[in-house]
């Protein structure tokens, strides 16, 4: 109990949300071992926040437009109540054992103020054959020793004093739905990634372009072995190889100057 004689929080799991409804409940379901859920919604249209509305108890939100992640996160933060922030998307859900380790951390009193927390990337179920791959990002956060610099991007991470911990148990995250989906957020981050280095004066390298595409290629192919899962696998690594070029390539044509025009649509492209 606080001083106000009502319960202190101690961990908050905060929620990125747009138009997530098919994700949406698994995620929040599976977040029952924090003391609060805070979800910020970006103006979905498909029924999400209305659903937020009915579901009451532990469960808080509020809608904010998205400009840039690092805002977006720092204004959901600030929503939260607790002494730690846990950070999940809407397309991920604690695995088992998550929510028992992190408590337990937290009860034997944390010795960094940052933890990765892994994630297994799980793609589509319609492939022939069932594709995974781990990775982890800095999720469990001491709010109040953690802040996130002005980027435009998207996996733009939180800053902290010393080393980050790391957990073992981790986040279900449903990564990509098609090839297309695959395909489409790998240039968007690229984007983002690009914007990010250009406006703190990094310009783009040849070599570094070749260095890096061929090993993040060998990196989820051969190291993180999706080289098991045949086509599925290959093609994971290679939209992430591309990822990689992509940022190099778009850091080099804003070094470049912007194009006078450029047409809204390709041709074959279908409508929105």
């Amino acid at each position: 109990m606080d001083s106000t004689g009502s319960t202190a929080i101690l961990l908050s799991a905060a929620v990125m949300t747009k138009d997530s409804m098919g994700t949406l409940e698994a995620c929040l379901d599976s977040l029952d071992f924090c003391d609060e859920i805070v979800v910020v919604d970006d103006f979905s249209t498909d029924g999400t926040w209305e659903y937020l509305q009915s579901r009451g108890g532990q469960v808080r939100a509020f809608q904010r437009k998205l400009d840039t992640f690092a805002s977006h996160r720092r204004a959901l933060a600030e929503a939260t109540r607790g002494e730690w922030i846990l950070i999940v998307d809407a397309d991920e859900r604690a695995m088992p054992g998550l929510g028992e380790e992190v408590r337990d951390v937290l009860r034997r009193g944390a010795r960094h103020d940052a933890y990765h927390v892994p994630q297994k990337n799980v793609l589509p179920d319609h492939w022939e054959r069932p594709v995974f791959f781990w990775t982890s990002q800095k999720r469990l956060l001491r709010k109040g020793r953690v802040r996130w610099a002005d980027s435009q991007w998207v996996h733009v991470p939180a800053i902290h004093e010393g080393k980050a911990g790391r957990l073992t148990h981790g986040l279900h995250h449903r990564s990509y739905d098609s090839v297309s989906h695959l395909l489409r957020k790998q240039l968007v981050y690229a984007q983002s990634s690009a914007r990010h280095f250009h406006a703190r004066g990094r310009r783009a390298s040849m070599l570094r372009a070749c260095l890096h595409t061929a090993g993040a290629f060998l990196k989820f192919y051969v190291a993180k072995r999706l080289f098991r899962f045949g086509m599925g696998g290959l093609t994971v690594a290679s939209a992430l190889a591309f990822h990689a070029f992509a940022k190099y390539a778009l850091l080099w044509e804003l070094g470049s100057g912007a194009p006078a025009t450029e047409r809204a649509r390709v041709p074959g492209e279908a409508s929105a």
